[in-house]
């Protein structure tokens, strides 16, 4: 899914350097905003221009879990990526490689020009998906900006891809729903 399409949209390295843990209180992040300010606040020394290019659910989500959230962002100062994995309210990092977008970094949208978070992209995921329920399990993400040279067929930025459990499917071509991250438009995925 959202994972797939970033790392074949980004040149990426092998994960670099050692873990980092910042002290942040230990309340649980329940949307992907909520994380990213989190998220945010350990890269506030290393990196503190760095821009949002992935959001995803670290793992599968049912009913009785809080997602975990992920994050890869960059620094277009040192054209370096770093992940980012927000647990409970606590963000761990480390350096991810490089992300070799060179002057396409001003293409890079800013986090403000993500409008629906994750809680209203689900709901939204949910209306349009018939067989998804309140505890059916998904996993989303999202990608902010594709380089052009690495786009691909059915690769799209600021989208949420909710994925709901594929044996939910049924008679459905997919299981996954594709909500627009700046005006909430929702549809079955292509």
């Amino acid at each position: 899914m959202a994972a797939a399409l970033v790392l074949g949209a980004l040149s990426l390295g092998g994960c670099k350097k050692s873990t980092t843990n910042s002290q942040a209180p230990a309340s649980q992040q329940a949307t992907a905003k909520a994380g990213f300010k989190t998220a945010q606040s350990v890269l506030s020394t290393t990196a503190p221009e760095a821009q949002l290019l992935l959001v995803q659910t670290a793992q599968v989500v049912t009913a009785t879990e809080t997602p975990v959230w992920e994050y890869i962002v960059g620094s277009p100062k040192t054209d370096k990526l770093y992940a980012i994995v927000v647990s409970h309210g606590l963000p761990q990092a480390q350096e991810y490689g490089a992300a070799e977008l060179g002057s396409e970094w001003s293409k890079v949208p800013s986090a403000d020009a993500w409008k629906i978070d994750s809680d209203e992209a689900l709901a939204k995921a949910r209306a349009v998906y018939p067989n998804a329920k309140a505890d059916t399990a998904y996993a989303m993400g999202m990608i902010t900006y594709i380089p052009e040279a690495k786009k691909k067929p059915g690769s799209k930025a600021m989208t949420w891809f909710v994925q709901f459990d594929p044996q939910t499917q049924g008679s459905l071509p997919t299981s996954t729903v594709q909500v627009d991250a700046t005006t909430g438009e929702a549809s079955l995925a292509k």
